[in-house]
C-alpha cells in the first residue's frame, strides 16, 4: 500500500520560512514512522534531517508531532496514523526552536533539568560543584526499596523505566506554551523525586524553595498533558501536586501560589464553601486586588459578585472530620 508522508521542512542556511513537503512511500507490515522517516532519508530525500538512535523507545531522540500529536516515531505505525488521519504528518517539537527540519535546539530544556540540581545532596560537600559525598572504599549509597515504590507512577511504572528525556511533555506541556521560562513537567517530577530520596541531605529544603520561585511549580496549569502524552507512562503532574503538598507542609508559603491554595483550604475549613473574595485577598494581597480592580467592576455589572459573607453549609461535620482526618484540624 502506498502513502504519503508530509514533512515540516526548514533549513536556515537556504529557506527564509518554513514549508511541508510530501514523499510517496510503500508500506510493509509493522512500519513505524521512523522506518518510513528512514526510508525516505535513504531512498528519497537524503536532506531530511530528523534525530533518531535506539528504535526501541528507549533513548527518546526520535519524539515529534505524529499528526498533531507528540509522540515517539520509533514507536508510532504508520497504519493507525493512515486509517485515522489518511496522511502522516510529521513536524518538530512544540516549545523549542527548529534547528532544521524535524530537528529542535533542546539546551532549554536540559536547562531546566540542571536547574532542579539533578543528583544527591551530602553533608560537608560543595554541593554546588558535585552534589556527591566522599566514600570510603567499597562504601555505597543505597536507596531503601520503599522509596523506590514510592515513586514507580512518577518516574515510571512497573514495566517501563524512568523518564527517557524524550521532552514529549514539555512539548504539549500548556504552562510552557504560555512561559518559556516555566521549568515545566520533566525538571518538576525529578524534583519531586530528589526532594524525596532518603539519600538526600537537603536539610535547608533548597530544593523546595528553588521550585517555589518564579516560574516553578506553581506556575503548573493542570492541563494533564505531561500525563497524557508521556510515551513511557509517567505522571509528572501527580509529583507536582505532590511538591505543592510538600511545600506548604514545609511552611514555605508566600509565594501567590502556595498563597492560593493555603487560602481555599481555610475558605472550606471556615465555611464548607469558596469565598471567592477572601481567597483573592489572601493570594494577591490588597495591593494586587486594586491592581485587578477593572475586573472586579466589570464582574459587578455583570451581577458576578460573590456574596459578602458566607453562611456555614449544614454539614460542617462532616468538613471538620475531613480536616481531623487529614491532620489539619488546628492549622
Amino acid at each position: 500500500m502506498e502513502f504519503k508522508v508530509r514533512s515540516y521542512r526548514f533549513n536556515p542556511e537556504v529557506d527564509t520560512q518554513a514549508y511541508y513537503k510530501e514523499y510517496a512511500i510503500q508500506d510493509f507490515p509493522g512500519m513505524t514512522v521512523l522506518n518510513a522517516l528512514m526510508k525516505i532519508k535513504y531512498e528519497l530525500d537524503g536532506t531530511l534531517s530528523f534525530r533518531r538512535s535506539c528504535r526501541s523507545a528507549i533513548c527518546g531522540s526520535c519524539a515529534m508531532k505524529i499528526n498533531g500529536i507528540t509522540k515517539l516515531a520509533c514507536k508510532t505505525q504508520v497504519k493507525p496514523e493512515i486509517m485515522k488521519f489518511g496522511i502522516v504528518n510529521v513536524e518538530p517539537l512544540a516549545n523549542m526552536p527548529v534547528v532544521r527540519d524535524l530537528i529542535v535546539d533542546q539546551e532549554g530544556f536540559f536547562d531546566t533539568i540542571k536547574a532542579i540540581k539533578p543528583y544527591l545532596l551530602t553533608e560537608g560537600e560543595n554541593e554546588e560543584l558535585s552534589g556527591f559525598k566522599t566514600l570510603k572504599e567499597g562504601e555505597k549509597i543505597k536507596q531503601p526499596v520503599y522509596s523506590r515504590e514510592q515513586f514507580k507512577n512518577l518516574t515510571g511504572n512497573n514495566d517501563t523505566p524512568n523518564c527517557i528525556l524524550c521532552e514529549c511533555c514539555y512539548s504539549e506541556c500548556n504552562g510552557v506554551s504560555g512561559n518559556k521560562k516555566y521549568l515545566g513537567p520533566a525538571a518538576l517530577a525529578k524534583l519531586y523525586r530528589y526532594s524525596e530520596d532518603p539519600r538526600d541531605n537537603d536539610r535547608d529544603v533548597s530544593r523546595l524553595l528553588n521550585g517555589s520561585k518564579p516560574d516553578g511549580m506553581w506556575d503548573c496549569v493542570h492541563c494533564q498533558a505531561c500525563e497524557e502524552f508521556c510515551p513511557k507512562g509517567i505522571s509528572p503532574v501527580k509529583a507536582i501536586v505532590r511538591l505543592h503538598e510538600k511545600t506548604i507542609k514545609n511552611s514555605i508559603t508566600s509565594t501567590p501560589g502556595a498563597k492560593h491554595v493555603v487560602s481555599i483550604a481555610q475558605s472550606i475549613k471556615k465555611t464548607g464553601k469558596l469565598d471567592e473574595a477572601k481567597v483573592a485577598l489572601g493570594t494577591a494581597g490588597i495591593a494586587g486586588v486594586i491592581r485587578d480592580l477593572p475586573v472586579v467592576i466589570s464582574a459587578a455589572l455583570k451581577g458576578k459578585m460573590p456574596p459578602l459573607k458566607l453562611e456555614p453549609i449544614k454539614n460542617m461535620d462532616d468538613v471538620k472530620l475531613a480536616y481531623k482526618e487529614l491532620g489539619l484540624e488546628e492549622k
